[in-house]
């Protein structure tokens, strides 16, 4: 009697109690578990879950939440976008009951960043993920494929690709194709993977900007990532908070290559203070901050060091923005 007392208790324990969802009524579609991708500041999170088994979605990165979603009623799959940071990023989704129970799923995904010494390789174990080339299920809701009106949309919503990536455009500098939609100018939609853009970028930038690719191609002192035609490592093909579309601010964006560098410049005052690299006006350049870009171009020049002018002859070169009325001083 107590051993068939014991086999009913356990039986019981491995059914699941009623009205409450199994470990198998909530999946993480996108992204997928240990993969990587390339310098996003945001990322599609698509979940399935069983239909009205929660009241509610908890959507965390690294811990802190990020989207708390309530209305999924009948939803089979929930879509959201979550912000991301470059190297290794812990997702997990949780769905809540309408008792305070909670099921969860996690999964890590690796986020490249090009200008960070640190994070520019993924760990070995994780792989490339290509979000419209293996994300099938978004074919229930989403129109995926190109249609007439994507390659210059008349206004924002006919463009096929607005529903799901409109927060692109959330920058104060947003690069003309991003502005107008017409995603179709940089993205190939018969390209494998699909909607994938040219390797280099230079490929793809140089159909707008080809005059200054080629001017700045006959100079004598090239930058490395224009050199090898990376326009990307230092511009966002899509918007940015910074003028340019650069990806941080010009010293921090030089500092995320230039690690020997502590933020001091090598140049010193005749008192022994470093010149500044931030912090003051720029004399060169009306309106900007100072920054490395205020004495080097970030492309090519025909001085070395990329210096808008000769050092050789300091007197000339620094009175560019010492002695005048911008800088008295």
């Amino acid at each position: 009697m107590k051993r068939a007392a014991v086999c009913l208790l356990f039986l019981l324990l491995l059914l699941p109690q009623k009205g409450y969802p199994s470990d198998y009524s909530l999946k993480i579609v996108t992204p997928v578990d240990s993969t990587y991708t390339q310098g996003g500041q945001t990322i599609s999170v698509v979940s399935k879950v069983q239909a009205n088994a929660f009241s509610a979605l908890k959507i965390y990165v690294d811990g802190g939440l990020q989207k708390d979603l309530g209305d999924i009623d009948g939803k089979q799959y929930v879509c959201s976008v979550v912000s991301v940071h470059p190297g290794i990023n812990t997702i997990m989704v949780s769905g809540i009951i309408e008792d305070g129970g909670v099921v969860s799923r996690q999964v890590k995904v690796f986020i490249i960043s090009p200008i960070s010494a640190k994070y520019n390789t993924a760990p070995d174990d994780y792989t490339q993920y290509w979000f419209h080339s293996s994300s099938s299920t978004c074919f229930t809701c989403h129109q995926m494929q190109p249609q007439k009106t994507d390659l210059y949309p008349v206004k924002h919503s006919d463009s096929s690709c607005y529903v799901c990536h409109k927060d692109i455009t959330d920058r104060k500098y947003v690069h003309g194709p991003t502005a107008a939609w017409a995603c179709l100018m940089c993205h190939d939609s018969n390209a494998d993977p699909k909607y994938s853009t040219p390797t280099p970028p230079e490929k793809m930038c140089e159909k707008c900007h080809g005059d200054d690719i080629a001017a700045w191609q006959k100079l004598k002192h090239q930058h490395g990532p224009f050199a090898l035609g990376m326009c990307t490592t230092c511009h966002s093909p899509h918007g940015s908070n910074w003028p340019f579309w650069t990806r941080k601010f010009p010293t921090d964006l030089c500092l995320s290559c230039h690690i020997g560098q502590s933020g001091n410049h090598v140049i010193t005052f005749f008192n022994g203070d470093p010149h500044p690299m931030r912090g003051h006006p720029d004399p060169r350049h009306p309106g900007r901050e100072l920054s490395c870009a205020s004495c080097h171009s970030p492309h090519a020049s025909p001085y070395r060091f990329q210096l808008f002018g000769d050092y050789r002859h300091p007197r000339t070169f620094c009175r560019g923005c010492h002695f005048t009325k911008a800088m008295p001083y």
